[in-house]
């Protein structure tokens, strides 16, 4: 493993000029400062044919490409060539990356407030979710709690829609959950054990269909209509529940240590974000066109589809905010006031928005 991370720690050493190696940035010699141009090495956390992947960190690299003249380069690498899907956080904290586009899902365990951003169960849909992060606050508390927690930079990048349930059972209830095999990530997968009695487990995308194909488990969620067709799940179970109740919708960032980003000349950092911001929004559309499509194939399947009850819809919801407030009074217990702060911003927002949003149309 040693000589491993070593080897991929030096494969773009060649690609940076004395000085600036550890900044990812390339000098030119006669050139100004606000003529240099960077390079980093991006992680990611799905498979090469994956959405997330192709319809996420390919546009915004080829984006920033083009927005910066060639200026800013990412070379990205998908899930598992780097590091191990589940990995790719410590890919980043350990050098092995330069950079990652990330799902914040996978580091629920480590820091609970990462519900928030990658999917929190009965949370924000997208729209409502987009309106925190850039004009409620969300962007700015994840960006500073990134810098004070973990030395890195993050910049929000991509927002996808709600996910779906395949199953092995209709589960149209809350006690309809009660003992069932979960493959499930994140706060959901703690949700499941401690509010429904279920058993989750998590795996990486990869091994979802065959997980449940096997029955290895009763249930699975992954994402939505169009990326889990893309893995055969319609066909890997007789049922899938539409809307999956647990997760309205989830974001990705863009992860780097603060000395790397810090270095970036500053025209480069504000066409970045705007990169960022626009390949947000356009992965949104993208995303819910592509699940449309993918709709009209699921409903001529064989599956049959599971609509849940609304009060499955109210136990998730409550459930998550039951969630979020025990695990802010653990944490402000052991002095880290950052899940009681950004829980308050974001069910703050959330509750606004469900009193004074109320005047427009919902269809």
């Amino acid at each position: 493993m040693t000589s491993r991370r070593k080897f991929l720690q030096n494969m773009g050493a060649g690609a940076a000029t004395a000085g600036v190696a550890g900044a990812g940035l390339i000098a030119a010699p006669s050139a100004a400062k606000a003529q240099q141009s960077v390079k980093f090495r991006l992680t990611q956390f799905a498979g090469d044919t994956s959405m997330f992947y192709t319809l996420t960190t390919v546009p915004f690299v080829e984006r920033v490409k083009k927005m910066t003249g060639g200026r800013v380069d990412f070379q990205a690498f998908p899930g598992g060539v780097l590091a191990p899907p589940l990995e790719a956080y410590k890919a980043v904290e350990d050098g092995i990356a330069d950079a990652g586009h990330l799902t914040p899902l996978y580091i629920v365990n480590k820091d609970p407030v990462n519900s928030f951003y990658g999917g929190h169960p009965g949370g924000m849909p997208p729209e409502m979710m987009l309106h925190w992060l850039y004009n409620g606050g969300g962007q700015e508390l994840l960006t500073q709690h990134r810098r004070e927690t973990m030395k890195m930079h993050s910049i929000t990048l991509s927002i996808g829609p709600a996910e779906i349930w395949h199953s092995h059972v209709p589960v149209r209830t809350a006690a309809d959950l009660k003992g069932l095999k979960f493959r499930a990530s994140g706060a959901w997968a703690q949700i499941l054990n401690e509010y429904f009695g279920a058993s989750a487990t998590t795996v990486a995308g990869g091994e979802v269909y065959t997980m449940l194909e096997r029955k290895g488990v009763d249930v699975v969620e992954w994402s939505g209509p169009a990326e889990n067709i893309k893995t055969g799940l319609q066909n890997a179970a007789p049922y899938i529940v539409l809307p999956g109740p647990h997760t309205n919708a989830f974001s990705f960032e863009l992860l780097m240590p603060i000395a790397k980003w810090d270095a970036i000349p500053d025209d480069l950092k504000i066409q970045i974000e705007a990169a960022a911001k626009l390949s947000t929004f356009e992965t949104l559309f993208a995303w819910t066109v592509e699940d449309m499509k993918a709709m009209e194939v699921i409903r001529t399947g064989k599956a049959e589809l599971i609509q849940p009850d609304p009060s499955l819809v109210s136990d998730i919801r409550e459930a998550g905010r039951a969630w979020a407030m025990k695990r802010a009074e653990e944490q402000t217990a052991k002095g880290n006031p950052w899940m009681k702060r950004i829980s308050d911003s974001y069910y703050g927002f959330y509750d606004n928005w469900l009193k004074n949003a109320s005047y427009r149309a919902v269809d």
